[in-house]
């Protein structure tokens, strides 16, 4: 860590930009900050560093040292780094538990410092996305303002679908003429490697169910868990799937599917394999995809089968429900024992805010370690600093991130989807996605539930039941009898009291 020593930098007023009401703060005395981040230090750490604490020092006369939880054991280290304490700006995730982290009081309330020390931040991150960032009503961390999409859909061969000119599959009936056109054209083709594996939750049981995010507006991929479902317009409206007649005729539509040879008659059983689509065993993935499996999928064809073209639909470009992940997928926050609250909030102000300071923390010197392309692109010049090399993904700003050539694809998609989430009624946010169930009080009865959806449901969903009516209502009476009502008032309670904290109606 840099000494304290002492610095005769004349006192800077707060932001440039900043509005004439901001408090001047006194900074008169040199704070030296320590920002705790995720994975492995950079090579040119301290140089990248240097650049950056000689303009903050100048700026609001503090430094910032990051340091690295390494990947290795991350999360046990990151918990002991908020026990034993340290740090005065730390990176927070929902993949990392900040809910629970921010529940039990491990971060500053945020809320009067923004308003004091943040102004550039009130201007350039949208409320809703600080809205998502609150735990129990209060404001725990400042989000990036970099909205990216995990949007689920179908991953296709779109030369299949060209060379036999088929319909795109962009909904449940064009993706059955989709596999019908090539089952016919290559019979010996595979046509979806669907098993269990993305289906251990509450919500489903096969992999194939997914495709029904074409048909519903869910509020979130395969509706609630326990068979329950709302739709995204209407999130606190919960209604019963599993016992509707809806239900019955999907289901049956997946015996149709699963008669025609849509899978192999072992897909319960069979494992599941992550490169099935890229080795030709598939000519579709339809669940657990997103847009960057997709680009990843492209740039394999290129490498192995420059013959072979990947492309991609969102469930949500059928429905018209399409938002980002949520803003506590990367997002910054003060611990409690920070010894400089008022100064950590001035320097996110600025790392955040400020192009020249992003620009640095984001990718290292210019000229040194990356150049911008005529094109506008990032291109690296040394392997010392990578791109994003501080992993400060919650330090992405809209406005300022440099695409990667490599990025082309993917920004053209999340353009689209922007569009599209820009016209729901929750304008690009992820309503469902602060949502956090305590299922203890019912935790018996919920596996319960889950070892009778194994059992009785993903037979069901994979189409290999002779009467589908017959089979759902033994599954139904099943699943009654294994507490399926304690669950489900348990989670639609906690459910629309939280729909309520944010004002999701």
């Amino acid at each position: 860590n840099p000494s304290p020593g002492t610095s005769s930098t004349p006192t800077p007023s707060t932001s440039q930009s900043s509005t004439p009401s901001a408090p001047t703060v006194d900074t008169s005395e040199r704070v030296d900050l320590v920002f705790y981040v995720m994975g492995d230090p950079p090579a040119d750490e301290q140089v990248v560093e240097d650049a950056l604490n000689a303009k903050l020092l100048e700026k609001v006369n503090a430094t910032v040292d990051f340091q690295f939880s390494t990947w290795t054991d991350w999360a046990q280290k990151y918990g002991l780094q908020l026990t034993t304490g340290g740090a005065d700006l730390i990176y927070v995730a929902n993949w990392n538990n900040y809910g629970t982290y921010a529940s039990s009081g491990a971060f500053l309330p945020l809320e009067d410092l923004l308003q004091q020390y943040g102004q550039d931040l009130l201007r350039i991150v949208d409320e809703g996305l600080l809205n998502q960032c609150k735990v129990d009503g209060t404001l725990y961390a400042i989000p990036n303002t970099w909205p990216e999409y995990t949007v689920n859909g179908v991953n296709y061969r779109e030369d299949l679908r060209e060379k036999y000119n088929l319909p795109v599959p962009n909904s449940i009936e064009n993706l059955e003429k989709y596999l019908l056109g090539i089952k016919e054209k290559e019979p010996n083709q595979p046509l979806l490697a669907v098993t269990t594996s993305e289906s251990q939750g509450l919500t489903k049981a096969f992999n194939a169910f997914e495709v029904m995010n074409f048909k519903y507006p869910w509020v979130t991929t395969d509706g609630l868990p326990y068979g329950l479902a709302a739709n995204y317009e209407t999130p606190s409206d919960v209604y019963d799937y599993w016992k509707s007649q809806d239900f019955v005729e999907d289901c049956k539509l997946m015996k149709k599917w699963a008669d025609l040879g849509f899978w192999s008659k072992s897909a319960l059983s069979d494992p599941n394999i992550a490169d099935a689509f890229t080795q030709g065993l598939c000519v579709a993935e339809v669940s657990g995809m997103n847009p960057n499996k997709n680009i990843a999928a492209v740039q394999t064809f290129q490498n192995e089968h420059p013959e072979w073209k990947a492309a991609y639909v969102a469930f949500g470009e059928a429905t018209g429900v399409i938002y980002p992940a949520a803003a506590t997928q990367n997002a910054t926050a003060i611990p409690r024992d920070s010894k400089h609250p008022e100064r950590a909030m001035m320097v996110l102000n600025l790392l955040l805010s400020d192009q020249e300071l992003n620009d640095l923390v984001q990718y290292g010197i210019k000229g040194t370690h990356y150049e911008v392309t005529e094109d506008g692109y990032y291109k690296r010049l040394s392997e010392n600093f990578n791109y994003e090399a501080f992993n400060t993904w919650n330090l992405r700003n809209n406005d300022f991130k440099l695409a990667q050539e490599s990025d082309k694809l993917l920004n053209t998609m999340f353009a689209k989807y922007q569009e599209l989430g820009a016209k729901t009624k929750f304008p690009n946010i992820n309503v469902h996605g602060n949502f956090t169930e305590d299922y203890t009080a019912y935790q018996v009865e919920r596996g319960a539930v889950s070892d009778v959806m194994r059992q009785y449901l993903a037979p069901i969903q994979a189409g290999f039941v002779t009467d589908v009516e017959a089979a759902i209502q033994d599954f139904l009476q099943r699943v009654d009898n294994a507490g399926l009502e304690k669950c489900r008032e348990g989670f639609k309670a906690q459910w629309l009291s939280y729909c309520e904290e944010y004002g999701y109606k």
